[in-house]
Order: C-alpha cells, then structure tokens, then sequence
C-alpha cells in the first residue's frame, strides 16, 4: 500500500513540472493522507496576477461538483441577463370596471418567473408584499371583482425534479417545482403532532393553511418515550403528500418542509386572501391557466411587479445556495436564450457560454442550475477556466460580489475564519453525500490573486474533515511567497 501511494504521489508532481518552491510539495503531502485514499480529487490552482498555474493534480477528472454548479448558472445569466434584469409580473384586468369598482370579468396575473415576489418568513406576517400589490389594485379603483383570479404560467411546463435528483431532497423541498410563480419558496410547514392516547391516530397542520397539500396521514401515536419515526412521501406534480410512522404520546411537533407541487394555484390563494385583507372581494375561483405564454386576450394592464435585480438575486442564490432561486434563474437564461423556459433550454445556454469561455463542450456535463443532479459533471480545470473568463468579464465584479466570503457569511462563514484568513477568499462551496468541492478567488498576503477550484468525490471520511484539508492547503496558500 505504501508502494502505491509513492507512485501516486510521483505522478502527482509530474503533473506540474513547471511549479518550483515547497508548496506543491505541501499540497502532496496532504493530499496522501489516509482519510483520502481511494477518493477522487481533482485540484487546479491558478494565478490570475502570475498567468500560471500554481498547483494541479488531477485537474482534467469529471467530478459532481454540488452546488458548484451555480457558479455556472450565475455566471451565464449574469452574462445574458446582464446584473439589472430584474423578473415582471403583470397584473391585468380582462372586463369593465365599473364606477362603483366593480370589475365585471376576471384579474389575471402573468408570470414572469419572479422567485423572490413573497419570501419564506418566521413571523406571521403573512404576505406583506401581495398586500401591498392589493393597495395597488385599490388604487385603481378595483373593490370587487365578479370573476376568477386567473394565474398564468410561464411558457413551460410544470418542472418538478430535474433528472439525477436524490428522492430524499425532492421529498425534503430543497427544490421545489416551478412554473412561473413563486410563493415562500415554493414549500409550506407541515407539522405532525401526536394524539391524545396511545394507539391513536396523530394529527397535522399545515402553515400557511392555504397552501394546495392534501395530506394522508398514517401515523400513530406511541408510547411516551419511545422514539420518533416519521416519512414523508411527495409525487412530483401531485398534491398528495404521505405521512408515515409513529410519534411518541406528549411528544413535540415533529416538521416537515413540504414542496408544493401547484406553484400557481398557492401564489394565486395567497394574493386572493391578500386581497380580502384589503376588501376586495372575489367572487369566482382562483384558476391556473397553462395555456401558454401571451395565449388570448390578456386585458388591460393594471400595474406590473418588478423584482429586486438580479444581481441580489444570485447573491442570495450563490452566498446561501438556495436551490430554488437557481433554478428559476435558469429558467429565466432560458428564456432570455430562445424564449422558452424549460430546464433543458436552460442547460443548453449554460454550455454555450462555457463553451465561450473556453471550456470544451466534452469536459462538462449540466442537468440543472442548482447542482443537486449527480449526473452533473465538471473538472477542476473547466472551472478555474470559467473564474478566468469571468475576471475578465465586465461583469466580473458583480459576480465576485455574489460570492460568500470566508469566515464572514453565506455557507463559507465558518471557513478559513479568524483574523488571520478571514476575508481571503470568495467561492461557491458544494456539499452532497461523499461530495465536497470549493471554487472561487484567493487573495495571498503578497497581494497575488489566485483562482482556485477543489473537487473532492467517493471519499470515506467526513465532510468536515475534507474541508478542513481543503481549508489547510487554502490556508498555506495565503502564505506563499511570490
């Protein structure tokens, strides 16, 4: 075993001939541990201030990169999109109104892809920004109206899970379906509490009330003390969700994030009940039309919505890697691309621009914007090629700036911390069973700037353990001399 890790370790250096000086060596060294034997890594560093590369091991190897993967949904869109898009949606009217504010017809809203119109909130403010779209429909003098709330979707279908993606995360809500419309996130709170007497049958609760769940529950209450067992079971683009197991007598409510899979029909009962907050009444129902993009008669505008930019939009995505809010941007590239916004036109977009960028079409493989897909592949080499082009790009400050900082916020705030690292480094990490990887932009303490890439598959140890190796290399790194 020895033998082999010697023969590992020589090939290793060979790979970077053209590197001098002890850190190489350092990085070898580390990389030999024995926490890492038989895992896959694949390690580019390059200097953007030296136009070289620093250190590389295995950098040409496809490994799943995570939520690394939103880097190169960020990037393309920023270069499509540019950083000010921001996402519209319309509100129109099809019908008179009458001057006692009577609208003899229907309120329709269209649309436009905004994931960020009403956000997951912990108080019980519910909806404080449909309701001030509701004081907007006072405003034109709308008191009641005698037809439907029609919500129409986007010119996809309904996507709920991207191939590749892990049951146990589209169960969870890590990715929530989309179509167009996007109330907190798409997921609502449901809750299983125990019953009253042992052998009977628990309870549920949904919050907030409204949101389109139709829950079975086949839980049972157990003796107290005994342990909780709970699952739960979502159908893409069904509404029925399964609870099973048990939950001890007295027990404290055990919760669930539950993706609704009629993202529409749950924005449309939020904004209807936001509008009777206001008094205004609806007579009709709240009605999801999926005809299509600009189908019929779209009526009389009555006010449009616009998003914060997108550049606060991904930094959000990129700095907490939400899930949700990369897959509607990806949605929105491919829109911007070709008009129809499906996740495969959105791929496609995405490799197009690497392809732009310099990475070979062959050495990448993308199947959503958030990374949750295994079948999603990339080198360390195609993403140190990408944080090059976009240094260069006239974005590329804007995209630096949705970058978490190390030590300080998003999912790298408790890496590289201290006083001493703290602030050296702005990256996207990536995190998923057996999966760790990092990208991003290093600042040494000569000023040199580094782009960096780390991917880390197959390995036996814990997580924690891989990013402190990946933090230890980070970290001598600072410290090399120029």
């Amino acid at each position: 075993m020895v033998q082999a890790r010697h023969i590992v370790r020589a090939r290793r250096v060979a790979e970077s001939p053209h590197v001098a000086g002890d850190f190489p060596d350092f990085a070898d060294n580390v990389l030999a541990q024995e926490v890492l034997y038989g895992a896959s890594c694949s390690i580019e560093i390059y200097s953007l201030t030296g136009d070289s590369v620093v250190y590389s091991h295995d950098a040409d190897r496809l490994l799943t990169p995570a939520s690394v993967n939103k880097l190169l949904t960020s990037s393309a869109a920023l270069d499509k999109l540019g950083p000010d898009y921001r996402f519209s949606t319309t509100c129109t009217m099809r019908g008179s109104l009458g001057l006692d504010g009577t609208l003899a017809g229907d309120l329709i809203l269209q649309a436009g892809g905004d994931p960020v119109s009403e956000i997951k909130t912990v108080d019980k403010d519910i909806a404080p920004h449909l309701r001030a779209w509701a004081d907007s429909l006072a405003a034109h003098g709308v008191r009641h109206v005698s037809g439907n709330l029609v919500l129409r979707t986007w010119p996809c279908q309904l996507e709920s899970a991207a191939p590749g993606w892990e049951l146990s995360d589209v169960q969870a809500g890590f990715a929530p379906p989309l179509d167009g419309f996007g109330f907190y996130s798409n997921v609502c709170h449901l809750a299983v509490l125990p019953g009253t007497t042992e052998g009977g049958n628990a309870s549920f609760e949904i919050d907030p009330p409204f949101a389109p769940l139709h829950v079975t529950s086949n839980v049972v209450t157990s003796p107290a003390g005994t342990a909780s067992s709970l699952t739960m079971q979502v159908e893409p683009e069904d509404t029925s969700v399964i609870v099973s197991g048990q939950i001890p007598l007295r027990h404290a409510p055990e919760f669930f994030w539950a993706p609704v899979q009629d993202p529409a029909l749950y924005f449309g009962r939020a904004f209807r009940i936001a509008m009777e907050s206001r008094g205004i009444h609806v007579d009709g129902d709240v009605v999801v039309d999926r005809t299509g993009y600009g189908a019929g008669d779209f009526g009389t505008v009555l006010f449009v919505h616009q998003s914060a930019p997108l550049s606060e939009v991904i930094s959000v995505m990129n700095k907490e890697s939400d899930n949700y809010l990369a897959e509607y941007v990806l949605q929105a590239l491919a829109m911007g691309a070709g008009g129809v916004g499906d996740r495969r036109a959105g791929t496609n977009a995405v490799l197009n621009f690497l392809q732009r960028c310099g990475v070979d079409r062959g050495d990448v493989a993308v199947e959503d914007g958030c990374g949750l897909a295994r079948e999603d592949l990339v080198s360390a080499r195609s993403l140190v090629q990408l944080l090059r082009a976009m240094h260069a790009h006239p974005y590329g400050e804007v995209f630096k700036s949705t970058l978490s900082v190390s030590g300080r916020d998003g999912t790298l705030s408790g890496r590289m911390g201290g006083t001493k690292y703290a602030g050296r480094l702005r990256g996207k990490t990536g995190s998923m069973t057996r999966v760790s990887a990092l990208a991003g932009y290093l600042e040494g303490n000569n000023g040199e700037m580094y782009a960096v890439a780390f991917m880390f598959n197959n390995f036996r140890t814990t997580l924690s353990r891989v990013r402190a190796i990946q933090d230890q290399i980070l970290e001598r790194l600072v410290e090399r001399p120029s």
